[in-house]
């Protein structure tokens, strides 16, 4: 059975669906699923209140509800936010997974960024079995703390009421309509800002945080959400499973790789008094190629040339969203 054969004529809801994953998501379920609902925070639903989530599901009575919902940013986006962080995504994760229980959701997938994995394990690949060895990196714990929680939660609920919950562990995303504004805009995409405005302002350097060392898994988005689907389609363990790449990209490298996309031609300057988070943050694929036998295609470098394409493109939008 195919992903596409599991959603026909089921209605999905997919919160935070307008925002960069989740719109990726519902993109490919366009013409596939029976419905599909979108609810966003702009049009009035407050994920972080459980009267709006529950009506949400009362009303639209999905099959499946795949949560995009989320606070978050860069490692600069946390500063000062923290507490403000850590609430939200408590709630929105409580909230909506517990209105999904009572309001008869069949299956619940949830979001869970790689940093819910311990930040301080010297492991060449961080699998399954490592998500609950040590405490989460400092510079994250105020989003992957409560994103780690959820996954209890939802171990919680299926012990108490059998709820059918999966919780899958992303490697980074990239792609188009990812955040590009400075406050809260990721490496991949700060980089690429930062390389296209220094070419068009003929600027001699351009200068990255921390020390260039740190490796992380790099996932291109419509890899990400075609895993995301097939995941729903055939995984039903509580237990994590991660969704990525295998493969590590040194921020050097990756710094390297833009500033050739983008055909910039000045130099590199590492500011070594920025921290550079955890050091390596790589995801097995061992399990995910088993359950879903599948593994992302892409490759690195035309994907970050799609994402650049995109960027230019909409610039102006990209920049202030």
């Amino acid at each position: 059975m195919t992903w596409q054969d599991y959603f026909k004529g089921k209605k999905v809801s997919i919160p935070g669906g307008g925002g960069f994953f989740g719109s990726h998501i519902a993109e490919k379920l366009q013409g596939v699923a029976g419905e599909i609902f979108t609810p966003r925070t702009k049009e009035g639903i407050d994920f972080r209140r459980y009267e709006d989530c529950k009506n949400h599901f009362q009303q639209t009575k999905p099959d499946i509800v795949i949560n995009c919902a989320a606070n978050q940013g860069g490692i600069a986006y946390h500063s000062g936010r923290q507490a403000d962080m850590f609430k939200d995504n408590v709630l929105m994760n409580t909230f909506l997974m517990k209105a999904a229980q009572e309001s008869g959701v069949k299956k619940f997938v949830n979001m869970v960024p790689g940093c819910a994995y311990p930040g301080y394990l010297e492991k060449e690949e961080m699998n399954e079995e490592d998500f609950w060895n040590g405490r989460v990196h400092d510079s994250i714990f105020s989003y992957g703390v409560p994103r780690k929680m959820s996954v209890s939660y939802g171990l919680a609920l299926k012990k108490q009421f059998n709820f059918n919950s999966i919780h899958l562990i992303l490697a980074n995303l990239f792609g188009p309509r990812e955040h590009f504004n400075p406050d809260q805009s990721k490496a991949l995409a700060a980089m690429i800002k930062k390389f296209y405005e220094a070419k068009k302002n003929n600027m001699p350097e351009v200068v990255i945080w921390g020390t260039g060392k740190p490796t992380r898994d790099w996932l291109y988005v419509e890899e990400a959400a075609e895993g995301i689907l097939r995941a729903t389609a055939v995984y039903d363990d509580v237990e994590p499973l991660n969704i990525s790449t295998g493969r590590g990209i040194s921020v050097k490298d990756l710094a390297e790789t833009i500033k050739k996309v983008i055909g910039y031609e000045g130099n590199i300057v590492y500011d070594t008094s920025k921290q550079d988070g955890a050091l390596r943050k790589v995801f097995g694929v061992t399990k995910m190629k088993e359950k879903l036998d599948w593994l992302p295609e892409n490759n690195f470098e035309d994907s970050i040339k799609k994402t650049v394409e995109w960027f230019d493109k909409n610039y102006e939008y990209a920049v202030s969203n």
